[in-house]
């Protein structure tokens, strides 16, 4: 018998495992999708514990206003936040006015911010580099506080950022596609918040450094031109903020030594974390490379052209404005801390989570302050609009501070769905038919409140006597009202007068 023929199975010729590609496709998404979503998480945390602030009021009032309305509104105030306002406007009408509705394009923004900033880290420098980067913008409280403002700064935030990437791409490959792309974001930028577009200046020095690495003056004349381009554009917003310069910016203080020093904690949100971080970006400059110096000057000169102007014309020195440079300066000290760590992978990347781990504990106590019920700045609208809720009787009416601005637009949004709220017995024309932030009052108070059979008072600060923030009413309170109850809430007082029996 002839032995059974075994046959050899044939030599299979499948392509190469999948396993480098796919590692190699994490290693590129790592710096800006693990950043992003921690700072997505983040931001979502205790997102509507605080109360509104008084800009957030602002914010609630105009955005609840016809696309009409707020274009009057630009004419005579906040004109440099007329596109956003135009946004929330028609997000709320989509979304809803609840206070996460207001605060989250600007979680959503941050998150975003925070991930192209560890892919220009990972761009510039190494994936290591970015994810640092990335890690640590998240850990800072003042990426939470204004993640949690329904404000624009977090979406200027996030455009600077594309701003950054795109003038990175077009000097790259300076096709026209690119460029126009680069435009538009310059034009966002100036939309978002007009001080923002300090980071030209910046701009300006990455293309002239790169074109003094080529030789080349073609891509910084494109610049040039799209800049310039993109500032025409911008010139009727500019307008208007000329025009309502001192309005804007009249609380704003002069800029001083100590505010200068105090700059690096306010903008982190925490002292301890920034002098950390500033560490690191002196070990950083040792050894400067071509990429450190660049990111250097988009954190320097944002803020040294602000901190001119405020010294030669009128003050801008406020740091929730210079925001744009924590990106810039983050990716260098992230570079620090990766220069510091050169060794075995395994302890690079144990040293790059120790100085997160570090720098995270010391963001603590700010993390937990900006989270706070009343830490935004503000009256305590929510705790006066539940007072109110729960003692108001019908027939009620309520006054307020003498041309306030937020204290009559934060507890009608918080009473915004309560029908037997007390009448606003004072306004003559409310803020949005006056094309203001204010409503316009009544010339004769006294007139209008006589013979409710009770009046709510509420003023900014804390008073032992109320009625002294409001004169023009207080010999009607104390002659024919008696104080029934008084309540000293976080920056106001709330008092309830009712009238006596007859004897």
């Amino acid at each position: 018998m002839t032995a059974a023929r075994t046959q050899t199975p044939p030599i299979r010729t499948d392509p190469p495992a999948a396993a480098p590609q796919v590692r190699g496709r994490a290693v590129r998404l790592a710096p800006s999708i693990l950043p992003g979503v921690m700072m997505l998480v983040i931001g979502l945390i205790g997102a509507d514990r605080a109360v509104l602030s008084w800009d957030e009021v602002a914010t609630a009032d105009v955005a609840r206003r016809s696309a009409a309305q707020i274009w009057h509104l630009s004419h005579t105030v906040d004109g440099v936040f007329a596109p956003y306002y135009l946004a929330m406007h028609l997000w709320t009408s989509v979304v809803g006015t609840t206070v996460l509705d207001l605060r989250l394009p600007s979680i959503m923004a941050m998150a975003a911010a925070v991930a192209l900033a560890g892919e220009l880290g990972r761009r510039l420098l190494n994936p290591a580099t970015g994810l640092v980067a990335g890690i640590l913008l998240g850990l800072l409280p003042n990426t939470s506080r204004y993640a949690q403002e329904a404000r624009p700064y977090a979406i200027t935030f996030l455009i600077a950022m594309m701003a950054m990437l795109l003038l990175y791409a077009a000097l790259a490959n300076p096709r026209r596609s690119r460029w126009l792309a680069y435009g538009l974001s310059v034009v966002g930028l100036g939309l978002s918040h007009i001080v923002a577009l300090t980071v030209l200046g910046a701009h300006l020095a990455i293309a002239g450094l790169r074109c003094r690495e080529t030789g080349s003056r073609r891509s910084i004349a494109a610049w040039g031109i799209t800049a310039s381009v993109a500032l025409v554009l911008l010139l009727p917003l500019a307008w208007l903020g000329v025009r309502q310069l001192h309005q804007q910016l009249s609380w704003v203080p002069p800029l001083t030594a100590r505010s200068l020093y105090g700059l690096p904690g306010g903008l982190a949100g925490s002292a301890a974390a920034a002098w950390l971080l500033l560490g690191l970006v002196a070990a950083t400059f040792w050894r400067p490379d071509r990429p450190m110096i660049e990111m250097a000057a988009a954190a320097v000169v944002p803020a040294a052209t602000v901190a001119l102007v405020s010294l030669l014309g009128p003050h801008f020195w406020v740091p929730r404005y210079l925001l744009i440079v924590l990106a810039p300066a983050v990716i260098v000290a992230a570079a620090g801390v990766d220069r510091l760590s050169r060794s075995s992978a395994v302890e690079r990347y144990l040293r790059l989570a120790a100085v997160c781990a570090v720098v995270a504990v010391a963001a603590v106590p700010g993390q937990l302050s900006v989270r706070g019920r009343t830490a935004k700045n503000g009256s305590d609208f929510r705790s006066a609009a539940a007072i109110v809720h729960r003692w108001q009787q019908p027939g009620d009416e309520i006054v307020y501070t003498p041309k306030s601005r937020t204290l009559r637009a934060g507890v009608d949004y918080y009473l915004r769905h309560d029908p037997g709220r007390p009448r606003d017995v004072l306004v003559q024309h409310s803020a949005a038919s006056a094309a203001s932030l204010r409503a316009v009052e009544y010339a004769d108070p006294a007139i209008r409140v006589r013979g409710a059979p009770r009046v709510w008072l509420l003023v900014a600060g804390r008073h032992a006597d109320p009625t002294t923030a409001r004169r023009d009413l207080q010999p009607l309170l104390r002659r024919e009202y008696r104080q029934a109850q008084l309540w000293r809430i976080n920056r106001a007082t709330l008092a309830l007068f009712t009238r006596p029996p007859p004897p």
